[in-house]
């Protein structure tokens, strides 16, 4: 009884206490670090624990209030809010493109210098997808860079060192500064990962989540109002 009244006094009050946070690595770093100072300043009784990270982890074991996560979670005991859908895009430096050409159909990749994701936990390459007219074309791409962290992907093709298929979210804000050059646009990649907001499940949703889901809302919508995310 004493654990009810304690949630319910929480779910209505000013948000206090410490707000324990786990966020996606590079999104979280690229697009909620500096707007996340902006929320702390706001909620001056609320102290922040942030982790940047990419591990599944375990929220109620962890003690950890909130996650954003970009893919599908299959977890029932968490609560999932919504947020956006992260697209991939398909771009080179243009000193780049100068050199080597600008390829206009994807199996034109396979004559093309590519960098490429490799996942950590499998250390597989990730797969490059395109569509057109409803068939999906997916070139057996040939990459000569590999790495397992998307901010040295993109620092390494800004630099001129060849073609990638990155999350927008990841590639948005070089793209606008003019380092990086969208490339087969025609073609749209199948690759779109959910990006979500997603907590314990519990009788009554406490006052420092809510606002932290009010918060991921209302940056969402201006990520999408600047065409870094869908």
């Amino acid at each position: 009884m004493e654990e009810a009244e304690l949630e319910v006094k929480q779910s209505q009050s000013t948000p206090i206490g410490t707000l324990r946070l786990d966020l996606s690595f590079v999104f979280g770093k690229m697009h909620i670090a500096q707007p996340l100072l902006q929320f702390a300043a706001q909620y001056p009784q609320l102290n922040l624990n942030v982790s940047f990270n990419d591990r599944l982890i375990d929220l109620i074991e962890e003690g950890v209030d909130a996650t954003v996560r970009i893919g599908i979670s299959s977890d029932s005991s968490l609560i999932m809010h919504h947020l956006a859908t992260a697209h991939y895009i398909t771009c080179a430096s243009p000193q780049y493109l100068v050199q080597y050409g600008m390829p206009t159909r994807p199996t034109e990749l396979l004559q093309h210098r590519c960098v490429n994701f490799i996942y950590p936990q499998t250390r597989r390459e990730a797969n490059w997808k395109f569509e057109q007219d409803g068939k999906s074309i997916d070139p057996d791409v040939d990459s000569y860079l590999r790495f397992d962290n998307s901010e040295v992907i993109l620092e390494a093709v800004i630099q001129g060192a060849g073609v990638v298929q990155l999350p927008k979210f990841v590639a948005a804000k070089a793209i606008a500064r003019g380092d990086l050059q969208p490339i087969l646009q025609a073609y749209a990649t199948q690759v779109g990962l959910p990006i979500a907001v997603l907590y314990p499940q519990k009788r009554y949703l406490s006052a420092k989540v809510r606002v932290f889901v009010e918060f991921m809302r209302e940056l969402a919508a201006a990520l999408k109002r600047d065409d870094i995310i869908d």
